[in-house]
């Protein structure tokens, strides 16, 4: 599938709850193409998207970019939130964890994510930014 389309209408879905947020997708190349189980890909996209929306700040916005890796599909998404300390980095994506600036979730979000991610033989994880949350698949 495409991918720009993909993520243009999961992003879609997502944004529809989002106050003033605004979500910026980037694609390359722009004709990048995925295999890949749509629907599960798609759970992974919305919960980090909505993660993101949820932990920006008034003003602030998210990317999502995908890129060709050798092994398939990168993605990464990016809030301006307050991040994601080092030593929750990994507990985030056990079920039921909620991160300590966590605003109502269920804590399923996440160990879904990881989840659908593994079913594609990828890997999820929070990336050392310094600055906000970078969540990288791949």
């Amino acid at each position: 599938f495409d991918v720009g389309e993909f993520l243009r209408d999961a992003v879609e879905h997502v944004a529809v709850s989002a106050s003033d947020i605004p979500v910026v997708i980037r694609v390359n190349p722009p004709d990048l193409k995925a295999v890949a189980d749509p629907a599960r890909l798609r759970q992974v996209v919305v919960n980090l998207v909505d993660n993101a929306i949820r932990h920006s700040p008034t003003g602030g916005r998210v990317m999502v970019l995908a890129t060709r890796q050798l092994s398939g599909l990168r993605l990464e998404v990016a809030d301006q939130g307050p991040g994601i300390a080092a030593v929750e980095r990994e507990r985030v994506f056990q079920r039921f964890t909620r991160g300590a600036t966590s605003d109502g979730g269920t804590g399923l979000g996440l160990a879904i994510a990881r989840w659908a991610v593994e079913l594609h033989g990828g890997v999820i994880e929070v990336m050392d930014t310094g600055a906000g949350c970078r969540i990288k698949v791949g």
